[in-house]
This record gives C-alpha cells, structure tokens and sequence, in this order.
C-alpha cells in the first residue's frame, strides 16, 4: 500500500512522526506536510502561484520506505501536491491526516486543517483518515496510544479496496491504551469553537480576537464524538461530504423577490 501523510501541525509535529511510525508497518508512506502550522486553515487553497518545497532531512531512524517534504503551503495543498505526482509517482491508495495535538470534534470539522486535508483527499476519491489527540489537557500527552489505535484502525479493514471511499475522522483522548474505554462510532456533536470567541476594539486600527474566559460547552448529546472523549472513548465518525453537502432542502416559505418585478434587480 502506498500512503500520502499529511497534516495541520507542520512537518517537525510530534503526532506526524508517531503516524509516519505505524504507517510505514503496512507500506511505503509518502510525507507531504506543510512546513509551518496551517492550523484551523480547513480546506485553504492557494491562488495558481510557486510553492516552495525542500526534503525533510533527516527522517526519524528506523524509519524505511518513508520519503518527506516539507511544502510552504496549506494542508489541503499539500494534499493536490502528494497526489499529482510532482515529488513522486506512487500511486497513492490511502490519505492520512494528522495526528493532530488537539482534537477535532462536532463542527469544527469544517474549520479544521487535519480535517480540511481529509475532505479534499475524499474529493478528489481516495480513502482518508483525519486523526486527532487530546494532547493538551490532561497532564503529559501520551503518543503511544495515538500509535497503538492508529494500528487498530488500520488493522480493521482494507482501506484502499473499498467503494466508495470511506472518510473517517478519529479523536483520541489522553489516557493510556489500558485506560481507555473502548473505540466508539459516533456521530458529529454540535461543538464548535465558533462559539468561544470574543472580538473587541482596542484602538483606532486594532481588534483583540480572543476566547471567552467565562466560556463553558454545552454538554455534547448522546453518542456524540465531543461525549464519547469526554468518557475515555475513542471517537470514529464515519464522515460523508458529497453528495450530502449538495442535498439542498426546499425552503417552504415563499421567496421574497418572488413578487418582485425584473426590473428590480437591475435597479438594486
């Protein structure tokens, strides 16, 4: 199997290299990870314009089958880069995002960088995991347990065979893999960081963007990914973007330029 890695972190991100460490067990892996943090960038592409890129030397030891570049672009970027064959002519069979230092639940998905690299591997049809970890939270962020069920869920089916191609998006808590509750399905929460944000005027020129401090979440609904973290699970949300995305719901009201004449439009 030849896999693309990617992520949001940047290419010297500790979740990067524990990813690259289980991946390179079940084929070669080709890293293609912005060279800075593109976090919260969700799918951001460039305007047509020259990126740079360099090999990322040296790859951890141990590492065989393993070739990286570091690209100055976004994570979905990244992702265009790794498939269109431009560092290398493997054929790609899966997409593998992250692992994140923080987690991506709930509506956040949408804003995400490791999520964002994900969808547009989904896109353009191949199979993709976007993985994520309560690194921050709780006391030292145990990265063995990133590894051990990045393992597990590699382990669980052929990911490149499948039809159509699957988009999985994982959290994993902070506790040791004897810790752990179990590995979940879940469903996307409401969450949203969109929420935690309180914006100001400081000066003349300058706005303060910042979190509430006073903020508290809403408990996440049942079977949720932000409730089964909360209880020491690990999340799996089996995410579809097309052609839900594209469902548009007919809105039962009238329109209001229904009753409008033509030539309204061009006088407004």
């Amino acid at each position: 199997m030849n896999i693309l890695l990617t992520n949001d972190d940047g290419i010297q991100a500790p979740g990067l290299w524990t990813a690259a460490r289980v991946l390179a067990g079940f084929g070669s892996v080709l890293v293609v990870a912005p060279a800075v943090n593109h976090s919260g960038y969700g799918m951001a592409l460039p305007p047509q314009r020259e990126v740079t890129y360099s090999h990322y030397d040296p790859v951890p030891a141990g590492l065989r089958g393993v070739i990286a570049f570091s690209v100055s672009a976004s994570p979905a970027t990244c992702v265009q880069v790794g498939l269109s064959g431009a560092l290398s002519q493997r054929p790609i069979d899966l997409v593998v995002s992250g692992i994140n230092d923080a987690l991506n639940l709930g509506r956040d998905v949408m804003l995400s960088g490791t999520a964002g690299a994900a969808f547009t591997a989904h896109l353009l049809g191949k199979p993709a995991l976007a993985v994520s970890f309560d690194a921050g939270r709780s006391g030292i962020p145990l990265w063995e347990t990133t590894g051990w069920v990045l393992e597990e869920v590699m382990r669980s089916r052929r990911w490149s065979d499948e039809q159509p191609a699957p988009l999985l998006n994982i959290n994993i808590p902070n506790r040791s893999v004897a810790e752990l509750a179990g590995i979940r399905l879940t469903g996307l929460s409401s969450v949203s960081c969109l929420d935690r944000y309180a914006i100001g005027a400081r000066s003349e020129t300058m706005l303060r963007v910042n979190h509430k401090p006073e903020f508290r979440a809403a408990e996440p609904e049942p079977e949720s990914d932000a409730w089964a973290v909360a209880r020491g699970y690990v999340s799996l949300t089996p995410l579809r973007m097309f052609p839900d995305i594209l469902c548009v719901v007919p809105w039962g009201g009238a329109w209001a330029f229904e009753s409008l004449p033509v030539g309204a439009y061009a006088s407004a």
